[in-house]
């Protein structure tokens, strides 16, 4: 019996990186999983990547920014698996700026990625969890937020926004038994990152995989974070093991900073 078994799960940005890692680990753990990415190849891949190791996945293409989309692809996660016990929401990018730097545009981009999508994936999932009895509902926000990080004021304004998020959520559907935490990482060694680093790298006349190096060496740890290290931890918070944890934030950073 694996620490899911019977749980019906939602994932967004499940095609890569942090999302990948927990559609894997929560199937492994028994759960059925919906796989929710914009990219459809990648959600199809990792649902046929669950499906070879035994396991049960679908794979739905799913834009956080866009509120239909958001809907259709929970409704057909709902028809798909039968309902919904928890769901990760993870789907996110990132952005370089200052608040002096960075445009208005990229602003409103990553705010309605990072922040409102979040809060479209929870309007339409809460129901649901409502509807079963309860349920376990997840955010990925940074631990940059609890700390500051130089350079990253859109990114760090949503995540903030998120820490916010879940705590009201927490806060309203206590008695619903709808429980909200957030997982909080620090730097996470995926395709997303490196590449981030590879530009800045560009952009500095270095070569590539410089920034990454560095980024290395310097934690305290000697080395960076591996994404099951943060879907480890979602693991902890979909399952009922930490039925006890309410509107907490888990920093995942291998340092507590």
């Amino acid at each position: 019996m694996g620490r899911l078994s019977s749980k019906r799960c939602v994932i967004t940005g499940a095609g890569s990186g942090l999302g990948r890692a927990g559609a894997l680990i929560f199937a492994r753990e028994g759960a059925s999983v919906a796989v929710l990415d914009i990219d459809a190849a990648a959600a199809e891949a990792v649902a046929a990547e669950i499906a070879a190791a035994g396991g049960r996945a679908t794979a739905h293409v799913c834009d956080v920014r866009d509120e239909a989309s958001v809907a259709r692809c929970v409704e057909q996660a709902v028809a798909a698996h039968g309902g919904i016990d928890a769901c990760w929401a993870n789907a996110g990018t990132g952005d370089g700026g200052t608040v002096v730097t960075t445009p208005m545009e990229h602003w409103n981009t990553i705010l309605d990625i990072n922040l409102t999508g979040m809060f479209r994936t929870a309007k339409y999932v809460v129901p649901h969890m409502v509807a079963a009895g309860g349920g376990s509902l997840i955010f990925t926000s940074s631990s940059g937020v609890l700390a500051g990080t130089p350079g990253v004021v859109s990114n760090m304004a949503a995540k903030g926004g998120v820490l916010g998020l879940t705590r009201q959520i927490a806060a309203d559907f206590l008695r619903q038994n709808v429980r909200a935490n957030a997982v909080c990482p620090g730097p996470i060694h995926t395709h997303a990152l490196t590449s981030a680093m590879e530009q800045r790298d560009d952009a500095m006349g270095q070569a590539r995989g410089t920034l990454i190096e560095m980024m290395t060496r310097n934690h305290p740890r000697g080395r960076l974070g591996a994404p099951e290290d943060v879907a480890n931890v979602a693991l902890f918070l979909a399952s009922d093991d930490s039925v006890w944890v309410n509107a907490q934030f888990i920093n995942v950073s291998g340092t507590g900073h």
